[in-house]
């Protein structure tokens, strides 16, 4: 006997999503309209369940009123059997847990938190369910579905669902439930749905998926968006998944280089001339580098301002650094050279851990040399080749502002 399901995880509604400001509250808006849509689909496709493979929330500390809403969004699709697993986000961390909270007392029948292991019957397969109760673990969480699984008649199909990373050697922590590659092999399971990853993965020969979380969240996720619609026709018959696009935004980085600041700005308008058709539906972050003088930064930025408009989320990343031009610098030198002289240091202590090529106008004769640096350095008990760009970075910045108050 055949079961069809939709299998999604990592939904974590009510993100903070603090770095976007007043915009926040949209992108939240967002992921449970998302979550509406991906139960259309469900409920279209005609599934037997709709399986969460953890984090459906953000973490225990969510309002009542969001798990609300979201029960809400469940009783528009009471033909939907919905089965939701606990994550690392969301642990069964009794009491305390956000499972065991009021709203959840009063969750619609079709829905199912599946707190504790446990095997359910669900269309005739067998669900097996490895909860989380805690934030990090170095056990693998499928172990328990095995365990599980082991007395089980063989006859009927078997799908596991639990949260964690998958052991691929350099891509996961110790700590951070690593779950076995051939883990659905392993367990004799027909398909083994998992959460915690945020892009699409899929390995153990089509058995073992990891569909990313429906919505986007960051700038480092092209696998993710989608939901897994699931099919297996039978006892040992190979998962048939469709990869179903639900998510709503797409979140774009573009970088700018100033050091040609003309340069810069014709090639982001470029840029984002190809983005406007989708401006309402991206998330946009653009990232300023390059060694660029405050007055450029500044003229820059006030360019900026307008051509953004047509984007209603937009973030502006400086990473640039102080770097005057000569004629700037000499007038640095002449109306407050305590101040020139700390840039000229800054840029040789740069030169000397870095490589970093001196700035036009600054002559390393009339910065620190290597001896002082060294000295400087050692009474801080700070190593010259130790100092990495994040260093450097902060340092100019609190010299740009430094520079930004003396201009006044």
């Amino acid at each position: 006997m055949g079961i069809k399901f939709v299998h999604t995880a990592d939904w974590q509604l009510g993100a903070r999503f603090t770095q976007f400001g007043a915009n926040a509250d949209g992108l939240r808006r967002v992921r449970l309209d998302t979550l509406g849509r991906a139960l259309s689909v469900a409920k279209d496709a005609g599934v037997d369940a709709f399986l969460i493979a953890g984090d459906l929330f953000e973490d225990s500390q969510v309002d009542d009123a969001l798990i609300r809403a979201t029960l809400n969004i469940f009783a528009r699709f009471p033909e939907v059997p919905v089965f939701i697993l606990p994550g690392n986000h969301d642990p069964n961390t009794r009491p305390g847990s956000i499972w065991s909270r009021k709203p959840f007392t009063n969750r619609p029948a079709h829905v199912t938190v599946l707190a504790e292991p446990v095997v359910c019957e669900v269309a005739g397969a067998y669900l097996i369910a490895a909860p989380l109760k805690q934030k990090i673990s170095t056990t693998d969480p499928s172990l328990r579905i095995a365990e599980l699984a082991k007395d089980l008649p063989p006859d009927r199909v078997r799908i596991g669902v639990t949260h964690g990373a998958l052991a691929i050697p350099g891509k996961h922590q110790p700590n951070d439930f690593p779950i076995h590659l051939e883990a659905a092999s392993r367990a004799v399971l027909d398909y083994l749905a998992v959460g915690h990853w945020h892009t699409w993965q899929i390995c153990d020969n089509g058995r073992l998926v990891m569909p990313g979380t429906p919505e986007p969240d960051a700038f480092d996720q092209d696998g993710s968006g989608h939901l897994a619609l699931v099919e297996i026709a039978g006892r040992g018959a190979t998962p048939q998944v469709q990869q179903i696009p639900v998510g709503s935004l797409e979140w774009v980085m573009v970088t700018v280089d100033l050091v040609e600041a003309e340069a810069a700005k014709s090639s982001l308008q470029e840029k984002l001339s190809g983005l406007l058709p989708k401006a309402a539906h991206s998330v946009l972050r653009v990232v300023l580098r390059g060694g660029v003088s405050p007055r450029l930064l500044e003229e820059f930025r006030q360019w900026l301002e307008p051509v953004l408009q047509p984007f209603p989320v937009v973030q502006v990343v400086d990473e640039t650094t102080v770097a005057l031009l000569p004629a700037e610098f000499a007038e640095l030198q002449r109306s407050h050279p305590l101040l020139a002289l700390a840039v000229a240091d800054l840029a040789q202590i740069e030169h000397l851990a870095a490589t970093v090529p001196l700035p036009p106008g600054i002559d390393a004769a009339t910065a620190i040399s290597l001896a002082e640096a060294q000295q400087l350095l050692a009474a801080g008990k700070i190593e010259l080749p130790k100092l990495d760009s994040e260093f450097f970075k902060q340092a100019h910045r609190l010299l740009f502002q430094k520079l930004q108050e003396a201009s006044r």
